[in-house]
């Protein structure tokens, strides 16, 4: 059974999104200092900026609990501007209606949708084992957590070399205390990543992964379904995750029981201020 998707989820879901964004940029500050990673809270959620060029770099969570402001906006505008970056804002449902007024009059544009997914996790269920010649593991020490992040870079980035950004984000990810990161073997080889973060009786699903050689071998699911049991172990009530609408991802948390909660949409500003 798939929970109501009711403005009191969605605003529960994007201020998770919203913390997650500030220990981001504090972990992503401490490792590469001369990036100058930087984040500030407004209109009640957080604008992060990693470095030049980053896809993290945007503001999250904004207008939940009050009316956003043209001060707001503009202090948005200019937090980016200043840092060489095209603004952006990811507006969720939730948001207050003058959000979405004022980033019309300043000339912002939709860019991009992003499908966000839930499900109920019930005490009595319990989810598939990966097939033989697949084996989940943790990635507990330094060295496994270093495969790690070079792997979640190489997958995203294939079938190209991933680029400096993209090895950093890998790093700044595993460098989060609080997160869970596991790789898929397949024959004893790497071959995929999924991470796991658990606040607020929410298990956050996300870097989903595999390596253009072990596609199409339930790889993904393996590490879905992987996830899905420690989310049910640690007493969590809820399942989140997030795709591209229409993606085979989305395709594959639907058929494991997710449903889609609400749809964000990824706002610019114009090129040049207004």
């Amino acid at each position: 059974m798939s929970p109501f998707a009711d403005i009191a989820l969605a605003s529960r879901i994007e201020r998770l999104g919203a913390e997650s964004q500030r220990s981001f940029v504090a972990a992503y500050a401490q490792l590469f200092p001369e990036l100058g990673a930087e984040s500030f809270e407004v209109a009640g959620g957080v604008a992060a900026f990693l470095e030049h060029g980053s896809p993290v770099n945007g503001a999250v969570g904004l207008g939940l609990d009050a009316e956003a402001t043209a001060d707001d906006i503009a202090a948005v505008e200019a937090f980016f501007r200043d840092r060489a970056e095209r603004p952006l804002i990811a507006l969720a449902p939730p948001a207050h209606p003058s959000l979405l007024t004022l980033l019309g009059q300043r000339g912002w544009v939709p860019s991009a949708f992003e499908n966000v997914l839930v499900r109920d996790m019930v005490a009595t269920e319990r989810f598939e084992d990966p097939p033989a010649d697949i084996d989940i593991r943790v990635a507990g020490d330094g060295s496994e957590r270093a495969l790690w992040a070079a792997l979640v870079a190489n997958g995203f980035s294939a079938p190209d070399d991933p680029s400096e950004t993209e090895l950093r984000l890998g790093r700044a990810a595993v460098a989060a205390p609080d997160g869970c990161f596991l790789i898929a073997y397949v024959d004893g080889r790497p071959a995929g990543t999924g991470e796991l973060h658990m606040s607020g009786g929410i298990g956050w699903l996300s870097a989903d992964t595999t390596l253009p050689g072990y596609r199409r071998r339930g790889v993904q699911r393996a590490l879905q379904c992987a996830r899905l049991a420690m989310v049910l172990d640690a007493g969590c009530e809820l399942a989140l995750t997030e795709a591209i609408p229409g993606s085979g991802s989305q395709r594959n948390m639907e058929r494991l029981g997710f449903t889609i909660a609400y749809t964000r949409v990824e706002a610019l500003a114009p090129d040049t201020p207004t």
